[in-house]
């Protein structure tokens, strides 16, 4: 397993539900043409990415194999919990989840249901359900910094990394001690924008809001990772 394997079957399943939201008249023609675009286009990334990576491990000596695959488990983790769970992490550092929340047809509620709503299609891995969700709670208070957030990172999870970004800094800009915002814009920064400097001090903000949960000790070693690549010292 890469590092990059688990967002593979993310952008993966996603082509897949858009083809089923197409089919059901839940998107329009402009919307489904743009995301499948885009998927489909870092979905050919990511797979050349992860042929290139195991054609060099497989020259490799046994020590460094087992230290790249602890490395690649520990950053499959990490995605696996932001594109799939990211319902439970949200549940844990933005309030209680609405349970038996269904996210399929009309977006109405209060802003409260909306987003308990959007949370749990993240949790079920329904990434367009939740994008649409989280459209509605911006359309009643477009400064809501989880939706802002949260829509960014689900964005740039399909290779719409600038639009991603711009959604994420519109969520540190209507409440910069918001610490999701912060952990996805270092995420971003180090991963696209080769900017390890940059998501020091984004990863920084984001663990000195105290979170919890399991994320916690994966991004700290993102950010030994990027201190490293950035020369700056602990």
């Amino acid at each position: 397993m890469t590092e990059l394997d688990p967002e593979r079957e993310f952008l993966l399943k996603s082509l897949d539900d858009l083809e089923v939201e197409r089919a059901a008249g839940d998107i329009d023609e402009k919307d489904y043409l743009e995301l499948r675009d885009a998927y489909t286009a870092r979905a050919a990334e990511v797979m050349r990415a992860i042929d290139a990576k195991r054609d060099v491990v497989g020259d490799e000596d046994r020590p460094v194999r087992r230290r790249r695959m602890q490395r690649a488990v520990a950053a499959a983790t990490l995605v696996v919990l932001v594109a799939v769970g990211a319902g439970a992490l949200v549940a844990s550092m933005a309030g209680e989840r609405t349970p038996g929340q269904q996210v399929s047809g009309s977006v109405a509620g209060t802003q409260a249901e909306l987003l308990a709503r959007a949370r749990d299609a993240l949790g079920r891995g329904k990434a367009l359900d939740a994008v649409r969700t989280y459209d509605a709670v911006l359309g009643k208070d477009p400064k809501n910094p989880e939706a802002l957030a949260y829509r960014g990172w689900v964005l740039r999870l399909a290779g719409l990394s600038d639009k991603g970004l711009e959604s994420i800094d519109q969520a540190i800009a209507a409440d910069p001690s918001y610490p999701d915002a912060h952990f996805f814009r270092g995420m971003i920064l180090k991963q696209d924008r080769k900017d390890p400097a940059g998501a020091v001090k984004e990863l920084r903000i984001f663990l000195a809001s105290n979170p919890t949960g399991d994320l916690v000790p994966m991004v700290q070693k993102v950010l030994e990772e990027a201190l490293q690549e950035s020369g700056q010292s602990q």
